[in-house]
């Protein structure tokens, strides 16, 4: 109720709480008081593949009218934006980007009408603001400057389920918030879900340690109901190659990635039991490599068990350089400020100096968890115990030092968050209870053929940009879809070893010169070789 009153007060608003604790109500509730007739609140959130979804929510659960724009539904249409200026809508979800356009800027908000009708600006996933706002979504640092567009007064809203100090206060000063903004501060620790982390014991390309989604499944039932979060969609369709190969042909349905056709409705029904996401579509709680920071975490992992009465798992696997890496002395060096060598200067290592340093990192990789977890648990034991330093400034947000520790990690997320002492009603992290770890276990060693060589020779540019046009084809006709790309369907190397090689006169040779290298072969195995046959002729005897 603060952050409803705020708002019907012109104060700004700072909302911290975990994901599935009703920040979408923060949005929503002003439009129940009389003096709302007739306003709109202008919702800005990165997520534009969630955007139908709040659309749903926001006309279902509280009967508020509400579109969205954005690019995939056509952006900002002349009949969209007349719509939102009469005030056909209470709720207007809109991309940062869509936001800042020039269109939406001169036809909305500098138009007198809607200036009168204009509610509030709620900023979802305020965090984004921070991590994305200096790269990957640059728009997103920059939306203080819609206060400028605004009515003076005109209340911000920032929402998030992750605000470490330095984060927060990096939101503060790109929104442009004043002293006397509301403060909502709830925490965001998610007391139903369990914390794993766990370093990967298998070779990242091979996925193997991903099959204990899958182990022991007899029906559909007994797959626990999974996100997966993939950095990237080519490795997002390797993860769903590598799940669906160890199910039985009857199941193998039940893994999608987020962009199948209304994956999320039939998830959430069951039919799908395993949503493979990247960041664009939708933020899991299974992590495939290593977060750029643990807010990234933090976001994902609350997306578990979000209902009333369920528990789930947040499970992080990491990469083992991550252990390597010594926390003390890089403290210890930023402290000291770099002091006793010239700018420029670098000692050279003897060989046996770098033999002792790899022996040395891999020894405290050892001593921080990195053979936790594997198979039959022989190195589940705990050997270091001490407190390690959190250093406010790292780029990391603690991320490091939430998966090194070898104390309760939900405590170091208490420590980064600010969050109340936490009161767990399950299993609260391997640490704590380390029988956590069997749920996790990575599959066997995968068995690696040996690949025999391949003579290869010039690139033929003509066979290659016929491979090239056939992927983008073929990414046309079976995956419509944005969140693809043609490299997903066959990345450039692979079309690089097939233009180099010569004549391909079989399919039994295409299918050893790729060596299974290429995850689509039981799809499109049959329609390459026949693309491979007819371009014969381009090549000549080397």
């Amino acid at each position: 109720m603060d952050g409803i009153e705020a708002q019907l007060q012109m104060r700004d608003v700072l909302v911290h709480a975990g994901t599935g604790m009703g920040k979408t109500t923060i949005a929503a509730g002003p439009h129940a008081h009389p003096t709302s007739a007739g306003k709109v609140t202008l919702m800005i959130s990165p997520l534009i593949a969630l955007h139908d979804e709040q659309v749903e929510t926001f006309r279902d659960e509280f009967k508020l009218k509400a579109t969205a724009v954005n690019s995939s539904n056509g952006g900002c249409k002349v009949e969209v934006l007349q719509e939102i200026v009469q005030g056909n809508y209470e709720i207007v979800l809109i991309s940062p980007e869509m936001a800042l356009s020039r269109r939406f800027i001169r036809e909305v908000l500098r138009n007198v009408d809607f200036s009168r009708r204009i509610m509030s600006v709620v900023v979802d996933e305020a965090h984004v603001v921070s991590h994305w706002g200096a790269s990957f979504r640059k728009k997103y640092g920059t939306l203080g400057m819609i206060r400028a567009f605004l009515p003076r007064g005109t209340p911000v809203v920032a929402l998030s389920a992750t605000l470490p100090a330095r984060v927060r206060n990096d939101v503060l000063s790109k929104l442009q918030f004043g002293q006397d903004y509301a403060n909502i501060d709830v925490g965001n620790d998610r007391p139903n879900v369990s914390i794993i982390v766990r370093g990967i014991h298998h070779p990242l390309n091979t996925y193997a340690d991903l099959d204990f989604i899958v182990a022991g499944i007899r029906t559909k039932e007994d797959i626990k109901k999974t996100f997966i979060y993939a950095d990237n969609i080519a490795t997002g369709v390797e993860i769903i190659d590598h799940l669906m190969s160890l199910l039985p042909p009857e199941l193998q349905h039940v893994v999608q990635g987020y962009d199948a056709p209304k994956a999320m409705e039939l998830f959430k029904a069951g039919t799908i039991r395993i949503l493979v996401c990247t960041d664009a579509a939708g933020m899991g709680c299974n992590m495939w490599k290593l977060p750029a920071s643990i807010s990234l975490f933090v976001q994902r992992a609350g997306r578990a068990a979000r209902a009333d009465g369920r528990t789930g798992l947040a499970i992080l696997l990491v990469e083992p350089s991550a252990y390597g890496i010594d926390l003390a002395k890089g403290i210890a060096a930023k402290t000291s400020g770099g002091k006793g060598k010239k700018k420029g200067e670098k000692e050279k290592e003897t060989n046996a100096e770098k033999r002792e340093k790899a022996r040395k990192k891999k020894e405290h990789a050892k001593l921080r968890g990195v053979q936790r977890g594997g198979v039959g648990g022989k190195h589940d034991t705990i050997f270091v115990v001490e407190t390690l330093a959190l250093d406010p400034e790292a780029q990391d947000v603690g991320l490091l030092v939430f998966l090194q520790t070898m104390k309760c990690r939900r405590t170091v997320l208490t420590e980064i968050s600010n969050n109340k002492p936490a009161q767990p009603t399950v299993p609260c992290c391997d640490i704590c209870c380390p029988e956590l770890l069997d749920k996790t276990r990575p599959g066997k060693p995968p068995v690696v053929a040996r690949q025999s060589a391949v003579k290869r020779g010039e690139v033929n540019t003509d066979v290659q940009s016929a491979l090239h046009q056939w992927r983008v084809k073929i990414k046309a006709r079976d995956y419509p879809t944005p969140l693809y790309t043609v490299s997903a369907i066959m990345r450039d190397e692979t079309i690089t070893l097939l233009s180099s090689v010569g004549p391909i006169d079989s399919r039994e040779n295409l299918q050893t010169i790729l060596a299974g290298q290429w995850t689509w072969w039981g799809d499109y195995g049959e329609e390459l070789s026949g693309v491979c046959g007819d371009m014969k002729h381009h090549f000549s005897l080397r």
